[in-house]
């Protein structure tokens, strides 16, 4: 399939990406990935993972944020995480990588994570999405955030506040909404990731 190129401005950020027919959003970012990059808080140094990530437009911005951090792209389509990584290259993005894997059960173990960011694979049904929301909380750093945009109509907000026990609006825009959570542990042994 032919592949295209497209530009977006985001943040402060113009991005150059190549996209291509069947993979999500390939003519143009969506609005929930748009709003999900402008709220997100990513700090210089953090480690970002970003779960079920297209062709890259959030982990690139996240990558840009973290500058002297790192990220990891994640996506369980081969056609998605070869444009993820064409895209790196295309921002001169060096400080993130690109994973071919089911959501975090394919990354190294004990990997963790700063802020975990999303928007998540909506018509892959609510067993996955549920996965996405536990996954990130398991590879969260004690007091490591979530920011995941959703479907008003697909609301998560209960499973991520089950999950996290935490769960706040951050921003809504044409029928998106973008939530946040904070991973507090509850149980002993959790500070260290076990």
């Amino acid at each position: 399939m032919a592949k295209a190129l497209i530009t977006e401005k985001v943040r402060d950020f113009e991005l150059r990406l190549a996209t291509q027919a069947g993979v999500f959003a390939h003519k143009g970012l969506d609005p929930g990935s748009r709003l999900l990059i402008e709220v997100m808080r990513v700090s210089p140094t953090a480690r970002v993972l970003e779960l079920g990530c297209g062709y890259g437009s959030i982990g690139i911005v996240a990558a840009k944020l973290a500058a002297k951090g790192e990220a990891v792209l994640v996506d369980s389509d081969i056609r998605a995480t070869r444009l993820a990584e064409r895209n790196l290259q295309l921002n001169g993005v060096t400080n993130a990588r690109v994973v071919l894997g089911d959501g975090t059960h394919d990354l190294p173990p004990k990997s963790r994570f700063d802020v975990v960011v999303s928007n998540p694979p909506t018509h892959s049904g609510r067993e996955v999405l549920d996965d996405f929301v536990a996954s990130a909380y398991k590879v969260l750093k004690p007091r490591g955030q979530l920011f995941m945009v959703i479907n008003r109509l697909l609301s998560l907000k209960h499973e991520i506040e089950e999950v996290f026990g935490n769960v706040e609006t951050v921003a809504r825009s044409k029928g998106y909404v973008v939530v946040r959570a904070i991973k507090v542990p509850r149980l002993a042994g959790e500070e260290d990731g076990l």
